[in-house]
Protein backbone atom coordinates (compact mmCIF):
# COMPACT_ATOMS: atom_id res chain seq x y z
CA UNK A 1 0.00 0.00 0.00
CA UNK A 2 1.19 3.37 -1.10
CA UNK A 3 0.80 6.52 0.74
CA UNK A 4 0.88 9.79 -1.09
CA UNK A 5 1.92 12.61 0.56
CA UNK A 6 1.53 16.27 -1.17
CA UNK A 7 4.54 18.33 -2.53
CA UNK A 8 6.85 19.79 -0.15
CA UNK A 9 7.74 23.86 -0.78
CA UNK A 10 10.58 24.46 1.71
CA UNK A 11 9.22 28.64 1.87
CA UNK A 12 5.67 27.46 2.83
CA UNK A 13 6.00 24.02 4.90
CA UNK A 14 6.70 26.32 8.47
CA UNK A 15 3.23 27.90 7.83
CA UNK A 16 1.44 24.25 7.40
CA UNK A 17 -1.03 23.31 10.20
CA UNK A 18 0.54 20.01 10.68
CA UNK A 19 4.09 21.48 11.54
CA UNK A 20 3.15 24.13 13.65
CA UNK A 21 3.93 22.24 16.99
CA UNK A 22 7.54 20.99 15.42
CA UNK A 23 8.02 24.62 14.56
CA UNK A 24 7.34 25.83 18.02
CA UNK A 25 9.77 23.22 19.88
CA UNK A 26 12.45 23.92 17.70
CA UNK A 27 12.40 27.62 17.73
CA UNK A 28 12.15 27.29 21.60
CA UNK A 29 15.53 25.39 21.78
CA UNK A 30 17.20 27.70 18.88
CA UNK A 31 19.29 30.90 19.63
CA UNK A 32 19.89 32.12 16.42
CA UNK A 33 17.81 31.25 13.11
CA UNK A 34 18.64 32.98 9.77
CA UNK A 35 18.83 33.33 6.30
CA UNK A 36 15.33 32.39 5.89
CA UNK A 37 12.69 33.64 3.12
CA UNK A 38 9.65 36.06 4.34
CA UNK A 39 7.26 33.06 4.95
CA UNK A 40 9.57 30.96 6.99
CA UNK A 41 10.32 34.27 9.14
CA UNK A 42 6.56 35.04 9.61
CA UNK A 43 5.87 31.43 10.38
CA UNK A 44 8.54 31.17 12.89
CA UNK A 45 7.18 34.49 14.74
CA UNK A 46 4.39 32.77 14.74
CA UNK A 47 5.29 29.79 15.98
CA UNK A 48 6.93 31.73 19.05
CA UNK A 49 3.61 33.34 19.75
CA UNK A 50 2.06 30.27 19.94
CA UNK A 51 4.54 28.39 22.55
CA UNK A 52 3.11 31.15 25.12
CA UNK A 53 6.94 33.35 24.18
CA UNK A 54 6.83 37.31 23.74
CA UNK A 55 8.60 38.25 20.39
CA UNK A 56 9.86 41.61 18.95
CA UNK A 57 10.24 42.05 15.31
CA UNK A 58 13.00 44.30 13.45
CA UNK A 59 13.04 44.72 10.06
CA UNK A 60 13.89 47.06 7.59
CA UNK A 61 11.99 46.12 3.86
CA UNK A 62 8.97 44.75 2.69
CA UNK A 63 10.25 40.97 2.74
CA UNK A 64 9.81 41.96 6.84
CA UNK A 65 6.31 42.99 6.65
CA UNK A 66 4.58 39.16 7.84
CA UNK A 67 6.70 39.22 10.71
CA UNK A 68 6.55 42.42 11.73
CA UNK A 69 2.44 41.82 11.91
CA UNK A 70 2.73 38.91 13.85
CA UNK A 71 4.81 40.02 16.31
CA UNK A 72 3.58 41.67 19.51
CA UNK A 73 6.40 44.11 18.96
CA UNK A 74 7.19 45.36 15.61
CA UNK A 75 10.06 48.11 14.67
CA UNK A 76 10.87 48.97 11.28
CA UNK A 77 14.36 50.38 10.83
CA UNK A 78 14.75 52.99 7.52
CA UNK A 79 17.86 51.60 5.62
CA UNK A 80 19.62 53.64 3.62
CA UNK A 81 23.11 52.63 2.59
CA UNK A 82 24.84 55.43 1.53
CA UNK A 83 23.13 57.49 4.31
CA UNK A 84 24.38 54.81 7.01
CA UNK A 85 28.06 55.05 5.36
CA UNK A 86 28.19 58.09 6.01
CA UNK A 87 26.72 58.80 9.02
CA UNK A 88 28.95 55.70 10.40
CA UNK A 89 31.89 57.37 9.36
CA UNK A 90 31.38 60.71 10.58
CA UNK A 91 30.47 58.91 14.11
CA UNK A 92 34.17 57.39 13.51
CA UNK A 93 35.87 60.12 12.59
CA UNK A 94 34.36 61.59 15.96
CA UNK A 95 35.17 58.75 18.40
CA UNK A 96 38.48 58.64 17.03
CA UNK A 97 38.84 62.51 18.03
CA UNK A 98 37.89 62.24 21.31
CA UNK A 99 40.44 59.70 21.90
CA UNK A 100 43.40 61.70 21.08
CA UNK A 101 42.56 64.61 23.14
CA UNK A 102 44.70 63.54 25.95
CA UNK A 103 44.00 63.87 29.06
CA UNK A 104 40.73 65.99 30.85
CA UNK A 105 43.74 68.85 31.28
CA UNK A 106 44.49 69.02 27.18
CA UNK A 107 42.16 71.77 25.86
CA UNK A 108 40.33 70.68 22.72
CA UNK A 109 41.32 71.26 19.39
CA UNK A 110 38.61 71.73 16.65
CA UNK A 111 41.37 72.11 14.12
CA UNK A 112 42.79 68.38 14.61
CA UNK A 113 42.54 66.00 11.86
CA UNK A 114 41.54 63.03 12.05
CA UNK A 115 44.48 60.19 10.26
CA UNK A 116 42.09 58.30 8.86
CA UNK A 117 38.92 60.33 7.76
CA UNK A 118 41.26 63.52 7.30
CA UNK A 119 38.70 65.59 9.08
CA UNK A 120 38.62 68.02 12.20
CA UNK A 121 35.83 67.58 14.90
CA UNK A 122 33.81 70.42 13.68
CA UNK A 123 33.48 68.48 9.55
CA UNK A 124 32.74 65.41 11.66
CA UNK A 125 29.90 67.22 13.73
CA UNK A 126 28.76 68.80 10.78
CA UNK A 127 29.06 65.67 8.42
CA UNK A 128 26.88 63.61 11.39
CA UNK A 129 24.14 66.31 11.62
CA UNK A 130 23.86 66.57 7.56
CA UNK A 131 23.00 62.57 7.48
CA UNK A 132 20.45 62.61 10.35
CA UNK A 133 19.03 65.29 8.91
CA UNK A 134 19.06 63.71 5.40
CA UNK A 135 17.85 60.31 6.99
CA UNK A 136 14.75 62.62 9.16
CA UNK A 137 13.16 63.58 5.02
CA UNK A 138 13.53 59.81 4.19
CA UNK A 139 10.12 58.44 2.95
CA UNK A 140 8.59 55.54 5.04
CA UNK A 141 8.32 52.27 3.57
CA UNK A 142 6.20 49.00 3.54
CA UNK A 143 7.84 48.07 6.73
CA UNK A 144 6.99 51.49 8.61
CA UNK A 145 3.25 50.94 7.50
CA UNK A 146 3.50 47.26 9.29
CA UNK A 147 4.69 47.96 12.46
CA UNK A 148 3.58 50.19 15.22
CA UNK A 149 7.81 51.79 15.94
CA UNK A 150 9.57 53.32 13.24
CA UNK A 151 13.93 54.14 14.52
CA UNK A 152 15.47 56.35 11.99
CA UNK A 153 18.65 55.49 13.63
CA UNK A 154 19.70 52.96 11.27
CA UNK A 155 20.63 50.47 14.41
CA UNK A 156 18.98 47.73 16.09
CA UNK A 157 19.85 49.26 19.34
CA UNK A 158 16.22 51.05 18.96
CA UNK A 159 14.89 47.55 20.38
CA UNK A 160 16.98 48.13 23.61
CA UNK A 161 15.19 51.51 23.85
CA UNK A 162 11.55 50.56 23.52
CA UNK A 163 12.17 47.61 25.86
CA UNK A 164 13.70 50.88 28.46
CA UNK A 165 11.09 52.93 27.67
CA UNK A 166 7.99 50.59 28.17
CA UNK A 167 9.72 49.25 31.56
CA UNK A 168 9.24 52.68 32.56
CA UNK A 169 5.89 53.45 31.39
CA UNK A 170 4.62 49.97 32.58
CA UNK A 171 6.14 50.93 36.27
CA UNK A 172 5.14 54.52 35.95
CA UNK A 173 0.93 53.58 35.70
CA UNK A 174 1.64 50.66 38.42
CA UNK A 175 2.65 53.02 40.63
CA UNK A 176 0.38 55.76 39.47
CA UNK A 177 -2.63 53.13 39.64
CA UNK A 178 -1.48 52.18 43.46
CA UNK A 179 -1.39 55.90 44.53
CA UNK A 180 -5.01 55.80 43.41
CA UNK A 181 -6.02 53.21 45.01
CA UNK A 182 -4.70 53.84 48.55
CA UNK A 183 -6.04 57.06 48.00
CA UNK A 184 -9.27 56.28 47.36
CA UNK A 185 -9.88 53.92 50.06
CA UNK A 186 -8.23 56.51 52.75
CA UNK A 187 -11.08 58.87 50.90
CA UNK A 188 -13.82 56.08 51.27
CA UNK A 189 -12.42 55.96 55.38
CA UNK A 190 -13.21 59.63 55.54
CA UNK A 191 -16.50 59.91 53.44
CA UNK A 192 -17.89 57.49 55.64
CA UNK A 193 -16.59 56.32 59.22
CA UNK A 194 -15.02 59.83 59.64
CA UNK A 195 -18.26 61.72 58.63
CA UNK A 196 -20.33 60.42 61.12
CA UNK A 197 -17.74 62.15 64.00
CA UNK A 198 -18.27 65.42 62.05
CA UNK A 199 -15.02 65.48 60.34
CA UNK A 200 -15.27 67.37 56.96
CA UNK A 201 -13.07 69.70 55.13
CA UNK A 202 -12.85 73.39 53.61
CA UNK A 203 -12.66 74.77 50.65
CA UNK A 204 -9.09 75.93 51.00
CA UNK A 205 -8.02 72.90 52.69
CA UNK A 206 -9.47 71.07 49.17
CA UNK A 207 -8.21 73.38 46.59
CA UNK A 208 -4.70 73.24 48.23
CA UNK A 209 -4.72 69.51 48.18
CA UNK A 210 -5.87 69.42 44.79
CA UNK A 211 -3.49 71.69 43.44
CA UNK A 212 -0.57 69.59 45.12
CA UNK A 213 -1.82 66.13 44.15
CA UNK A 214 -1.92 67.39 40.79
CA UNK A 215 1.43 68.72 40.76
CA UNK A 216 2.94 65.78 42.37
CA UNK A 217 1.25 62.94 39.45
CA UNK A 218 2.69 65.24 37.19
CA UNK A 219 6.17 65.18 38.78
CA UNK A 220 5.77 61.09 39.07
CA UNK A 221 5.68 60.99 35.27
CA UNK A 222 9.19 62.82 34.76
CA UNK A 223 11.16 59.62 35.83
CA UNK A 224 12.85 58.74 32.64
CA UNK A 225 14.26 55.52 32.26
CA UNK A 226 17.93 54.09 32.91
CA UNK A 227 20.34 53.68 30.64
CA UNK A 228 20.80 49.73 31.52
CA UNK A 229 18.46 47.00 31.24
CA UNK A 230 17.62 45.04 34.12
CA UNK A 231 17.16 41.46 33.76
CA UNK A 232 14.67 41.97 36.46
CA UNK A 233 10.94 42.03 35.19
CA UNK A 234 8.94 44.18 36.31
CA UNK A 235 4.84 43.31 37.37
CA UNK A 236 2.37 42.84 34.58
CA UNK A 237 -0.84 43.79 35.90
CA UNK A 238 -1.74 46.43 39.11
CA UNK A 239 -3.79 43.00 39.81
CA UNK A 240 -0.78 40.83 40.49
CA UNK A 241 -0.15 39.83 44.60
CA UNK A 242 2.61 42.17 44.91
CA UNK A 243 0.76 45.08 44.21
CA UNK A 244 -3.19 43.86 46.26
CA UNK A 245 -0.60 43.22 49.16
CA UNK A 246 0.92 46.69 48.83
CA UNK A 247 -2.08 48.34 48.49
CA UNK A 248 -3.81 46.94 51.21
CA UNK A 249 -1.19 46.80 53.59
CA UNK A 250 -0.58 50.76 52.82
CA UNK A 251 -4.58 51.66 53.94
CA UNK A 252 -4.02 49.43 57.19
CA UNK A 253 -0.88 51.25 58.21
CA UNK A 254 -2.92 54.63 57.40
CA UNK A 255 -6.24 53.43 58.79
CA UNK A 256 -4.97 52.64 62.55
CA UNK A 257 -2.53 55.94 62.36
CA UNK A 258 -6.11 57.51 61.04
CA UNK A 259 -8.01 56.37 63.85
CA UNK A 260 -5.45 56.76 66.45
CA UNK A 261 -5.30 60.61 65.49
CA UNK A 262 -9.08 60.58 65.87
CA UNK A 263 -9.36 58.68 69.15
CA UNK A 264 -6.80 61.44 70.54
CA UNK A 265 -8.92 64.50 69.08
CA UNK A 266 -12.11 63.48 70.49
CA UNK A 267 -11.65 64.60 74.08
CA UNK A 268 -11.39 67.81 72.71
CA UNK A 269 -14.39 68.61 71.40
CA UNK A 270 -17.11 70.63 72.38
CA UNK A 271 -20.03 68.76 72.34
CA UNK A 272 -22.47 72.09 71.92
CA UNK A 273 -20.29 72.70 68.35
CA UNK A 274 -23.08 71.99 65.55
CA UNK A 275 -20.73 71.51 63.11
CA UNK A 276 -19.84 67.60 64.98
CA UNK A 277 -23.31 66.67 63.76
CA UNK A 278 -22.56 65.33 60.02
CA UNK A 279 -24.73 67.44 57.85
CA UNK A 280 -23.66 70.53 60.43
CA UNK A 281 -21.15 73.58 58.45
CA UNK A 282 -17.81 73.27 58.58
CA UNK A 283 -15.81 75.05 61.61
CA UNK A 284 -12.12 74.30 61.78
CA UNK A 285 -11.49 72.31 65.43
CA UNK A 286 -9.28 69.56 66.77
CA UNK A 287 -10.66 66.83 65.44
CA UNK A 288 -11.17 68.28 61.69
CA UNK A 289 -7.39 69.42 61.90
CA UNK A 290 -5.98 66.53 62.45
CA UNK A 291 -7.79 64.43 60.33
CA UNK A 292 -6.84 66.63 57.62
CA UNK A 293 -3.24 66.62 58.02
CA UNK A 294 -2.95 62.90 58.64
CA UNK A 295 -5.32 62.09 55.46
CA UNK A 296 -2.69 64.46 53.43
CA UNK A 297 -0.25 62.75 55.36
CA UNK A 298 -1.35 59.72 53.77
CA UNK A 299 -1.33 60.94 50.63
CA UNK A 300 1.58 62.13 50.34
CA UNK A 301 3.49 59.29 51.64
CA UNK A 302 1.56 57.19 48.53
CA UNK A 303 3.89 59.02 46.35
CA UNK A 304 7.12 58.78 48.13
CA UNK A 305 6.90 55.40 48.88
CA UNK A 306 5.41 53.41 46.01
CA UNK A 307 7.63 55.61 43.73
CA UNK A 308 9.33 52.57 42.02
CA UNK A 309 12.80 53.80 40.64
CA UNK A 310 15.65 51.67 40.44
CA UNK A 311 16.27 49.01 38.30
CA UNK A 312 13.62 50.02 35.80
CA UNK A 313 13.94 53.96 35.82
CA UNK A 314 15.79 56.88 37.79
CA UNK A 315 15.55 56.73 41.52
CA UNK A 316 13.71 59.46 43.99
CA UNK A 317 16.97 60.96 44.77
CA UNK A 318 17.31 61.78 40.86
CA UNK A 319 13.87 62.53 40.19
CA UNK A 320 14.58 66.12 41.71
CA UNK A 321 11.17 68.03 41.37
CA UNK A 322 9.40 65.27 43.19
CA UNK A 323 11.90 64.57 45.66
CA UNK A 324 12.02 68.31 46.40
CA UNK A 325 7.70 68.69 46.39
CA UNK A 326 7.37 66.04 48.66
CA UNK A 327 10.17 67.36 50.96
CA UNK A 328 8.10 70.48 50.89
CA UNK A 329 4.71 68.89 51.85
CA UNK A 330 6.35 67.29 54.77
CA UNK A 331 7.59 70.31 56.13
CA UNK A 332 4.36 72.12 55.32
CA UNK A 333 2.51 69.63 57.37
CA UNK A 334 4.87 69.06 60.37
CA UNK A 335 4.77 73.32 60.64
CA UNK A 336 1.35 73.26 60.35
CA UNK A 337 0.96 70.61 63.27
CA UNK A 338 3.50 72.12 65.46
CA UNK A 339 1.70 75.37 64.61
CA UNK A 340 5.48 76.81 64.19
CA UNK A 341 3.82 79.36 61.35
CA UNK A 342 0.21 80.45 62.27
CA UNK A 343 -0.34 82.73 59.39
CA UNK A 344 -0.23 79.29 57.33
CA UNK A 345 -2.48 77.51 59.84
CA UNK A 346 -5.14 80.36 59.27
CA UNK A 347 -4.53 79.94 55.55
CA UNK A 348 -5.40 76.17 55.57
CA UNK A 349 -8.19 76.76 58.08
CA UNK A 350 -6.74 74.85 60.70
CA UNK A 351 -7.96 75.38 64.23
CA UNK A 352 -5.08 76.20 67.26
CA UNK A 353 -4.29 72.60 68.92
CA UNK A 354 -5.28 71.63 72.27
CA UNK A 355 -1.91 71.75 74.25
CA UNK A 356 2.12 70.95 73.34
CA UNK A 357 1.46 67.68 74.37
CA UNK A 358 -1.49 67.04 71.77
CA UNK A 359 0.94 68.56 68.77
CA UNK A 360 3.68 66.51 69.81
CA UNK A 361 1.26 63.08 69.82
CA UNK A 362 0.16 64.29 66.62
CA UNK A 363 3.44 65.06 65.34
CA UNK A 364 4.82 61.20 66.64
CA UNK A 365 1.88 59.67 64.73
CA UNK A 366 2.13 61.07 61.60
CA UNK A 367 6.02 59.76 61.71
CA UNK A 368 5.13 56.23 62.85
CA UNK A 369 2.79 56.09 59.73
CA UNK A 370 5.46 57.55 57.31
CA UNK A 371 8.12 55.07 58.67
CA UNK A 372 6.20 51.97 59.34
CA UNK A 373 4.30 52.06 55.54
CA UNK A 374 8.17 52.88 54.09
CA UNK A 375 9.33 50.28 55.78
CA UNK A 376 6.50 47.42 55.47
CA UNK A 377 6.72 48.51 51.26
CA UNK A 378 10.49 47.28 51.26
CA UNK A 379 9.73 44.64 52.65
CA UNK A 380 6.86 43.54 50.60
CA UNK A 381 9.33 44.04 47.25
CA UNK A 382 12.08 42.29 48.79
CA UNK A 383 9.61 39.33 49.43
CA UNK A 384 8.26 39.26 45.66
CA UNK A 385 11.01 40.22 44.05
CA UNK A 386 14.00 38.94 46.27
Amino acid sequence: RFVHFPPIDRKTVFAASQCTEHVEDVCAMCERIREMPPRQKEAVITALNGAGRYTLMCGDGTNDVGALKQSHIGISIISVPEIEAKQRSATEAVLSLRRKKGSASDAPSKKKKDEKSGMTMEQSLQQLAEAQEELSQVALGDASVASPFTSRTMSIKCCKDVLQQGRCTLVTMLQIYKILGVNCLVNALVLSKLHMHGVKQGDRQLTAVGVVIAGLFFFVTKGKPLSSLSSQRPPSSVLCKQALASIGSQFLIHFIAIMAATNVSLPYLDPDDPSITPDGPFNPNPLNTSCFLMTVLSTINTFMINYRGRPYMQDLRENKLLLRSIQICLGVLFTSALEIFEPMNQLLQLSPLPSFGFKITLCGIMAVDTIVAYKVEKALVKFYEG
